[in-house]
């Protein structure tokens, strides 16, 4: 196979046919780990959230110029 080439092969069951294959343990560790996925991916965004809203602060408000003759 040639370096940095890859396909993604998807297969959709019906879900009950899933729970058949799998035990229900399975199943709701697979869930799980879908979610904490999920709340990674949230704790980034919050923390480069939290870095902007921080150097918005350093910044100050902007200030204008104004021409006083």
């Amino acid at each position: 196979m040639a370096e940095g080439k890859t396909r993604e092969i998807k297969i959709s069951i019906p879900e009950e046919l899933f729970a058949l294959a799998l035990p229900e343990k399975t199943i709701d560790h697979f869930s799980k780990a879908r979610k904490e996925i999920l709340l990674a991916f949230r704790s980034i965004i919050d923390a480069r959230i939290e870095a902007l809203e921080k150097r918005e602060k350093k910044k100050g408000p902007k200030k204008k110029k104004i021409k006083i003759e």
